[in-house]
């Protein structure tokens, strides 16, 4: 009988898995790794040729997952044993490669125990756990084509891999301290400091003492201090410009965490799993007298995660404290993976460097996400990275080669495969040369991986992203997508959804047909096509661009719409701001220069936190409205703001007017910035339902980067559910612009199939 499994069969021990099955049955044959996936020829008994099935899908390795089993019965031709056969590269590669996988419990056992050959080997793995997408180089998954090809196992380590009955039977990436990879500290001069085992425990020594470390993980570097350590924190800050934006922390052990986060009960096997991704938690009293203030100004959350590769593990354990462990990159660049180019960015940044010399093929950032809890849980992705890219999502039927460019902030890319659309790993914002070079990079090398040669490439509408040049360099017929109809869309195929359905489409930015800023969109449709129902009332963004980073400008320009000549003046935004340039702001939002006109629930939410005197600007995407978000955390509603709805022939409008004078009456009353913030929410919330019971759709998407907010989408879900509406939510996709992409796949594919 011949076997094709179809699947994340590769890297994950399944032929191993396969070899002891046949063993176990009596069976003879051989499997082998092919540009599909596994292929297997067993021979034996038909009874336990159908046993063999039954349980190659019923015991097979947790981490693998099989799409399809096919299988075909051949004439015996006498084979004499079972055996794992040299893999085939032939034909074109469809198999579906494995993320990067956190260490499993048998290895941390033996980097814990002093008596074990790989006590403290910083890259102990096994089929279980350990690198994949970050060093395949070719498919199929060999030793040869990963980045460890260089190093040849000693003979310990070849017994371990060609022993059938070894967990580390076929683990390609298999190594030890005498053959594989080895660790070595720099100085910021590159200098050698130590090596092995004594570099570990001096880079641990470097940060107890106040240093910072840049410390080579499994998709690129973190930059590493005391979280505890607030003058270090500061220090970091300072180096890689990143004034505001909170840290994320890994700790040594879920004691620890305890202390300082609640840990709910979903969260620990979220936190302790193969993906073992970066979780928002809510601070406890202890987090926030023990870690550094600087580490999440403002925030009542912490990001926070656990140790997942060997050299992580050994060095929290010799810290024995928390870290902050951020991206290795100045603020608004890539995250840096190649040795060279790291020590030229890093330099500045750190005073150490904590590198091996295992390549780095394709760099891999932190996944981060957060679980929505009402009314019921559910985990949301935040950055799709580690552990969970490149899984594919799966489409209900055959899709074309399609290449999709997602947008501009946030980006990631798509590409379609048969039934698979797989999406990038998160690349952060495209505003650098060094990320545009990055995205093209990773780009070509998707292509050449997955052997996909697109026959159309999908593209954001706005005429100047660089996504929309990089599409028409392409040479391919080309489809571009309004952006919130690809959330819209992107949202219904996450959730296996047909339409019609009502798209609550909220972001900061995306370009509407009438060429004005979108952002607070009720679309009604689906992939085919969409109908724009509702937004909100438009407003000016004095200085354009200008008004996205200097959120007080977009409080300025609510204020004069909302009170024209009397504008009041004992607002927070008025102490903060020099009187030259709210007057010179004022003077430009008034004669409509270089004030391009927004719908943008985001812009929004930026005018409404320096209304609140919360923030005046963006140091980083998002920051006013976090700040917005994190107030109301710390309130509790009392009564909604006002937002009524305005008839504007078809198309009903959100007149946020009533709401920011509402907002100034309560401040003057003296009301606290966190219960109108709350109240805000509130607000917002009711107004959406109010559009939805107009619409009159039971089905409601919640789609765009303003539903990152869980509180707003917590609210919304409940209010929309309990008037009888079905709501929808991205869950393995982030609600950002990093899931343009698929959005872009799925409304081409109502276009070209």
């Amino acid at each position: 009988m011949q076997v094709s499994v179809v699947g994340v069969v590769q890297g994950v021990g399944f032929r191993p898995f396969v070899f002891r099955l046949a063993e176990e049955l009596g069976l003879n044959g051989w499997v082998r790794n092919d540009g599909q996936g596994v292929t297997i020829e067993v021979e034996g008994p038909a009874n336990t040729l159908a046993t063999f099935l039954e349980r190659l899908g019923v015991d097979r390795p947790p981490t693998s997952i099989i799409y399809t089993v096919d299988h075909r019965f051949l004439p015996p031709i006498g084979h004499s044993r079972f055996e794992i056969a040299a893999s085939q590269a032939a034909g074109a590669a469809r198999t579906w490669i494995l993320p990067d996988l956190a260490t499993c419990v048998d290895c941390r056992r033996e980097i814990s125990t002093p008596s074990d050959r790989r006590h403290r080997y910083p890259f102990t793995n096994c089929t279980h756990c350990g690198p994949r997408f970050s060093i395949i180089e070719d498919l199929p998954y060999d030793r040869a084509r990963i980045s460890m090809r260089a190093f040849s196992m000693c003979e310990r380590c070849s017994a371990e891999y060609l022993d059938p009955r070894d967990r580390r039977f076929h683990a390609q990436p298999d190594a030890c301290g005498l053959c594989g990879p080895r660790l070595e500290l720099v100085d910021a001069r590159g200098a050698r400091r130590a090596r092995d085992d004594e570099a570990l425990r001096e880079a641990a020594s470097a940060v107890r003492d106040g240093r910072i470390v840049a410390v080579k993980g499994l998709g690129g570097y973190h930059l590493v201090v005391d979280a505890g350590d607030e003058a270090a924190v500061a220090t970091l800050r300072r180096r890689k410009r990143r004034p505001w934006k909170p840290f994320a922390l890994m700790y040594p052990d879920v004691e620890q965490l305890r202390r300082h986060v609640h840990i709910p009960p979903y969260a620990l096997p979220i936190l302790e799993s193969a993906q073992a991704p970066i979780l928002l938690l809510e601070q406890t009293a202890a987090g926030r007298r023990e870690i550094a203030r600087s580490v999440a100004p403002g925030s009542p959350f912490l990001g926070v995660f656990l140790p997942y590769t060997p050299l992580h593990h050994v060095l929290l354990r010799d810290l024995g404290r928390p870290v902050v462990a951020t991206s290795g990159n100045m603020s608004d660049e890539p995250i840096q993976f190649d040795d060279d180019e790291a020590f030229r960015a890093l330099a500045p940044l750190c005073d150490f460097f904590l590198r091996h010399d295992r390549p780095i093929v394709r760099p891999v950032d932190d996944s981060v996400l957060h679980v929505i809890e009402r009314p019921r849980l559910r985990p949301q992705m935040l950055r799709r990275a580690r552990g969970y890219t490149p899984l594919p999502l799966l489409a209900p039927k055959e899709l074309p080669p399609i290449v999709a460019l997602g947008g501009h902030l946030n980006a990631a890319f798509a590409v379609s495969r048969g039934r698979e659309i797989v999406l990038s790993q998160h690349l952060g914002d495209l505003e650098s040369f060094e990320a545009r070079q990055l995205y093209r990079r990773t780009l070509d090398d998707f292509l050449r991986l997955y052997d996909v040669r697109p026959e159309v490439v999908v593209h954001d509408m706005h005429p100047d992203y660089f996504t929309t040049a990089l599409a028409e360099s392409l040479g391919l017929p080309r489809l571009a997508v309004q952006h919130h109809h690809a959330h819209l869309a992107a949202c219904l195929f996450e959730n296996q959804l047909e339409g019609p359905a009502l798209g609550l489409t909220w972001d900061g930015t995306g370009y509407g047909p009438d060429g004005t800023v979108w952002g607070g969109e009720f679309l009604l449709g689906d992939s085919d096509g969409f109908e724009r129902v509702a937004t909100l009332s438009p407003f000016c963004l004095p200085g354009g661009d200008r008004a996205v980073r200097e959120s007080w400008r977009v409080a300025l320009s609510l204020l004069e719409a909302s009170f024209g000549e009397d504008v009041p003046r004992d607002l927070p935004l008025f102490d903060a701001v020099p009187p030259e340039r709210v007057r010179a702001v004022g003077e430009v939002s008034r004669i409509g220069s270089h004030s391009p006109v927004t719908t943008s629930m985001g812009r929004l939410f930026d005018g409404f936190s320096a209304l609140l005197g919360l923030s005046f600007e963006n140091t980083h995407q998002a920051q006013s409205a976090q700040l917005v978000e994190y107030a109301a955390w710390r309130g509790s509603a009392t009564a909604p703001l006002p937002l009524p709805l305005l008839q504007d022939e078809d198309l009903t409008r959100l007149d946020w007017r009533e709401l920011v004078r509402e907002t100034v009456r309560r401040l003057r009353r003296g009301t606290s910035p966190e219960t109108l913030a709350a109240d805000f929410h509130a607000g917002i919330a009711r107004a959406a339902v109010e559009v939805a019971k107009r619409v009159g759709c039971e089905r409601v998407v919640l789609a765009g980067g303003v539903f990152a907010n869980r509180l707003l989408t917590e609210t919304l879900r409940t209010r929309l559910e309990g008037a009888g509406f079905r709501p929808a939510i991205h869950s393995q996709l982030p609600p950002t612009d990093g899931s343009l992409a698929v959005g872009q796949i799925a409304v081409a594919c109502r276009r070209f199939v």
